[in-house]
């Protein structure tokens, strides 16, 4: 009994030294006020930081990683992803239908069979947290196997999205259908209850107008929209809100809604729009890129970037290669012609796009980066580094990138005191990087250590 006893104190005093991480001499920089702090200490202790200053000690056997001449920041956050979807041509039929040539019931199963694969990639470039934007019941389900995994960032999801319009493709496999059809408010309300056995996140609503006439369009399915917010509301639950107009943006901001998942691109927003949007404390997401990845794949111009090769799975990258290939049907000679009937507009929109989201920034909107990552073209993990860069071309600068990175996305998800910055009692997850991320972004690739939910783990460690 009394060996028994003594084995089981050494393991946990074992555990307790294996759970503690001691950085020393970093430079720490302080996103949420914009300050560098040299000489720094960190002492992380059962996934949570206890202790920071320059005099910061820690118990015998703690594991001492050396930071000096290096840069200590929060880990990066992703606040619009998709698991469902693989960045492959094939991957949302609702859009393109190329079903006749990959079944969509391939395209599915190799999602979820890659998930870990996924999130390893995440993982490995620094991106600790990653935010779902819209699933499916069955990746609410595979979420929760992947909570305590060591690669693995922590994952925020939500459940299939509340459209106004959706397509029908994927009524055959129903358990897989990423889109609720609301046609009634009570519609709306059943499917926000619907989800909550599955426990999402938060609830994502599409409100997709579109047509000559979109404000009365918008106006027409208002009631609806809300009735969604107000059940998600009266289930404790944040709403994010899909919709590229700044007129139906602003509806649904009135609404209630807290999120936009898209910065809107069809006008210059206006004053009244930002201040809506700063007096209801509504975030944005960048979502920069997204759109001209999937013009160029379906133009079939789309050129892998230098992140595509370096971080990208392999698979959906070939598959964009192998659609190059596919006959020239009438299908994919229409998509070619009316991606470039549509050049001129898009080109217009898209410096709209960037315009807008740098206005909405500088005047003290909340900002999160984020990808669409999983769409057509817009591959996981490797095009947060496009996105950033994207976002650094429509003039933020290296604070504004920071804090859209880090703090910013936790506040989108109300969890602002829970990680997103390095600060007493939030979550250990950080990154040591090796050069300044305030003069170069290709130095936020040079990820020596990542601290993941306080575990330090070297990224090729943890991509395998």
């Amino acid at each position: 009994m009394r060996l028994l006893i003594i084995f089981v104190l050494t393991f946990i005093i074992h555990l307790q030294l294996f759970s503690q991480v001691l950085i020393t001499n970093a430079t720490l920089l302080d996103v949420v006020n914009k300050k560098v702090i040299p000489s720094q200490n960190v002492l992380v202790q059962n996934g949570k930081i206890t202790a920071i200053g320059p005099k910061v000690r820690a118990p015998r056997g703690t594991q001492i990683i050396q930071g000096e001449g290096k840069y200590l920041i929060p880990g990066f956050v992703d606040s619009h992803v998709h698991f469902f979807q693989s960045g492959s041509p094939y991957t949302r039929p609702d859009l393109v239908d190329l079903r006749a040539f990959k079944p969509y019931e391939n395209e599915i199963a190799w999602t979820h069979d890659n998930m870990e694969n996924i999130l390893r990639r995440y993982a490995s470039i620094g991106i600790t947290t990653v935010v779902d934007m819209g699933s499916t019941i069955p990746f609410l389900q595979q979420r929760e196997t992947f909570r305590d995994k060591d690669f693995a960032p922590t994952i925020y999801m939500t459940g299939p999205l509340l459209i106004t319009k959706a397509s029908p493709v994927y009524l055959d496999i129903p358990d897989h259908n990423p889109f609720y059809e609301m046609n009634t408010e009570e519609d709306a309300r059943n499917y926000v209850r619907k989800q909550l056995p599955y426990k999402p996140d938060f609830i994502k609503i599409g409100y997709i107008v579109s047509g000559s006439n979109i404000d009365s369009l918008a106006r027409l399915y208002l009631p609806i929209v809300k009735a969604a917010i107000d059940e998600a509301h009266l289930a404790g639950l944040k709403v994010a809100v899909h919709t590229f107009q700044v007129g139906t943006a602003q509806l649904a901001v009135e609404a209630g809604a807290d999120r936009l998942v898209h910065t809107p691109y069809d006008k210059p927003v206006t004053t009244e729009f930002i201040e809506i949007l700063k007096t209801n404390q509504v975030e944005v997401a960048s979502s920069l890129i997204v759109f001209e990845k999937f013009r160029s794949v379906m133009g079939q111009y789309y050129i892998s970037t230098e992140n595509d090769l370096r971080y990208a799975h392999p698979e959906p990258l070939q598959s964009i290669q192998e659609f190059k290939n596919l006959p020239d049907t009438m299908l994919l000679g229409n998509l070619r012609r009316n991606i470039q009937r549509g050049d001129a507009q898009w080109k217009k929109n898209d410096l709209l796009l960037r315009a807008n989201l740098k206005k909405i920034f500088d005047e003290g909107v909340i900002v999160s980066t984020a990808t669409d990552a999983g769409n057509i073209g817009t591959q996981h993990a490797a095009s947060y580094f496009d996105e950033l860069r994207a976002m650094q071309q429509s003039g933020l600068d290296f604070w504004q990138l920071l804090q859209a990175s880090t703090i910013n996305g936790a506040v989108a998800l109300g969890k602002e005191n829970e990680f997103g910055s390095i600060q007493k009692g939030m979550r250990a997850d950080l990154l040591l990087l090796s050069k300044d991320p305030l003069t170069d972004l290709d130095n936020w690739k040079l990820v020596e250590w990542v601290i993941l939910k306080g575990k330090p783990l070297r990224p090729d460690e943890i991509k395998k």
